[in-house]
């Protein structure tokens, strides 16, 4: 081998290995392949679709975390995490909530249930907990008017085989029950990218926002009112959500009012996230995981009779 051509590949190892080696990740992986043709999906830049809280915290206890879920693409064989492509939102014991393009592959196919696993309880994303729930999925059910590659309706439910055991780590978050107003407190929770392009977190990462006016919102790309909200830190344009933070939760009061959806890079200055309105798809979200929650109590009543029947 010439010199020029070693340093060449000793460059392009740097370049491309050494970083996902460094997060732990096996970059020749079959999992790991699969998953940058769903991080990449529906034809967007990068920097379309958010994966993490850029700029945010970490609380001494994080209360908010329980509500969030990290959904996972086939199976994580060497290192437990690796295999994160989106969050999402416990709404009920058999339903999750999420983005519609999180549903899809790089060549706008839906995935397959089976290929997808739910993990509650679980605050870091590398390190399974004694509070670890793993849930398999049921049926990947987008909203009918989603369509891979657009922006508008970006929601749809994961509707779950085993059911989330309410604990102290996983809770059910109620959703919203009115519009959201302008200058309403926010917060998002993700294991996204705490930079642009840069290493995911362990352990899950919380940015303050508020919401914003949808005077503001509507000079965003691709923005419309309708089903959707914008949210920012005023003080501070860094704290964002970013790459792995879609489908994940916008929570304000411990109610659930946004969906991660899209943005223009992270923490850009004068620009903003942009979460599916949770309020405005709440009949839609309701009907199709209602019959679930149902299930959940006829289970449970079966339950508590089964010992008469002996």
């Amino acid at each position: 081998m010439r010199p020029s051509k070693f340093v060449t590949c000793f460059l392009l190892y740097f370049l491309y290995t050494a970083p996902h080696l460094v997060q732990g990740i096996d970059p020749l992986s079959h999992e790991l392949i699969q998953w940058r043709e769903i991080r990449s999906s529906n034809g967007t830049k990068p920097s379309d679709f958010h994966y993490l809280v850029t700029g945010g915290y970490r609380p001494p206890v994080n209360d908010l975390v329980k509500y969030a879920v990290s959904i996972r693409f086939g199976d994580a064989k060497r290192f437990f995490g690796t295999n994160h492509m989106c969050g999402g939102s416990i709404i009920s014991k058999r339903a999750i909530l999420t983005a519609g393009h999180c549903m899809y592959s790089k060549r706008g196919m839906m995935i397959q249930a089976r290929k997808l696993r739910v993990f509650a309880g679980t605050p870091r994303r590398l390190e399974e907990a004694s509070t670890t729930q793993e849930l398999r999925v049921k049926k990947v059910l987008p909203h009918p008017k989603y369509r891979p590659g657009k922006y508008r309706h970006d929601l749809g439910v994961l509707q779950l085989r085993d059911e989330v055991s309410p604990t102290e780590a996983a809770a059910i978050i109620p959703l919203a029950d009115k519009a959201t107003t302008p200058g309403q407190l926010c917060t998002v929770v993700g294991w996204g990218t705490v930079v642009q392009f840069g290493p995911s977190p362990d352990e899950a990462i919380n940015g303050d926002l508020e919401v914003l006016p949808n005077s503001e919102c509507t000079k965003l790309a691709n923005f419309n009112p309708k089903g959707m909200i914008c949210a920012r830190n005023r003080d501070d344009s860094e704290v964002d959500s970013c790459q792995g933070d879609s489908g994940g939760p916008l929570i304000s009061e411990n109610k659930l009012i946004g969906v991660v959806s899209f943005g223009e890079g992270c923490g850009e200055k004068y620009s903003a996230g942009v979460y599916t309105d949770v309020y405005y798809y709440h009949d839609w979200i309701v009907e199709n995981s209602a019959h679930l929650r149902l299930v959940s109590q006829v289970s449970l009543v079966l339950a508590l009779l089964q010992p008469a029947w002996w």
